[in-house]
């Protein structure tokens, strides 16, 4: 093989193997367009959806919020077996500045509310794909569960938890009784009551699933409190009660007042419990097959009497 031919091969295999390299992935963001020139690698997870999305798709981020400071819970029950090797790096309202430096990540995975305050000191770390994701609703987190896909090199992967997401939903719809009274889900907190509205995670699921909420967002707000004045000018035919399993929430309080007593969805017995850190705090793929299987289990969607392990006990 003649000079010429031999360079002309090394240009071949050259072109090749650059054409075989990633192209740079870039997805919109609450920031606008994020563009990170390889998948990531090491990725720093800020909310537990993050940290569930990415176990979804068989990655384990490199850190996360995991902790209490700042009055947060720390991670669900389902989630704790499963970030044994994650490193914590501090929690979601004070994430640890100096801890995520010294992890070396080349993404970090944000909330623009939860962790707003700590946005440009975590964009000088690393790139910061940052989402409306406590206050998104089930779709804004679909689309989330896409993008981060796309930034670890997992698009495929994400593909097919879309795809199961449609299958979920369809499962669990055809257990909707069609026409069910009007419902009210919430938080209920040792002393508040977080109504989540029809444009809220939890709030738009059960929209989706055929379930008609009452409670619509106020002043852009997804979520909000309500009063128990405020809860019986809604009188929902059904209730969907949001509690944590160590706390002593204030509807126990309120379930004493004559005021509660006339509510239709407690005369009717369609008061429901569920735990709070599930429904709400986790919102990604493996959550997700959990709650659909609750909904269904549970009476909700059928417009039944709560089976026994859901029913609210005053």
């Amino acid at each position: 093989m003649n000079k010429i031919s031999i360079s002309s091969l090394l240009l071949t295999l050259t072109l090749g193997g650059l054409s075989a390299q990633a192209a740079p992935i870039t997805v919109q963001t609450e920031n606008g367009p994020l563009t990170l020139p390889q998948p990531a690698k090491r990725v720093i997870a800020l909310e537990y959806s993050y940290l569930d999305t990415l176990e979804a798709l068989g990655l384990t981020a490199t850190g996360a919020a995991l902790t209490t400071q700042g009055g947060d819970r720390g991670a669900p029950a389902y989630l704790k077996p499963l970030v044994t090797d994650v490193k914590p790096v501090g929690s979601r309202a004070q994430p640890n500045l100096e801890t995520i430096l010294t992890l070396k990540p080349d993404l970090i995975l944000a909330d623009a509310l939860g962790q707003k305050a700590a946005l440009p000191a975590l964009g000088r770390i690393a790139p910061t794909a940052v989402y409306q994701n406590r206050r998104g609703s089930y779709d804004d987190v679909l689309a989330q569960v896409l993008d981060i896909g796309k930034l670890t090199g997992r698009e495929a992967r994400a593909r097919q938890l879309l795809g199961e997401q449609a299958g979920l939903v369809a499962k669990a719809t055809a257990f909707t009784k069609k026409n069910a009274p009007g419902l009210v889900v919430a938080v209920a907190t040792e002393d508040s009551f977080t109504v989540h509205t029809t444009d809220s995670f939890i709030g738009s699921l059960l929209g989706k699933l055929g379930r008609r909420n009452l409670a619509q967002p106020q002043g852009g707000n997804t979520q909000y409190e309500l009063g128990l004045e405020g809860l019986v000018a809604l009188n929902p035919g059904t209730l969907v009660v949001l509690t944590g399993a160590n706390e002593v929430s204030l509807t126990r309080k309120w379930a004493q007042s004559p005021l509660w007593r006339g509510l239709n969805a407690v005369n009717r017995g369609r008061v429901y419990e569920f735990d709070r850190d599930l429904w709400t705090r986790s919102r990604g793929p493996i959550a997700l097959r959990r709650i659909f299987a609750q909904a269904i289990e549970s009476g909700l969607l059928g417009d039944k009497a709560p089976a026994r392990d859901y029913a609210f006990r005053p």
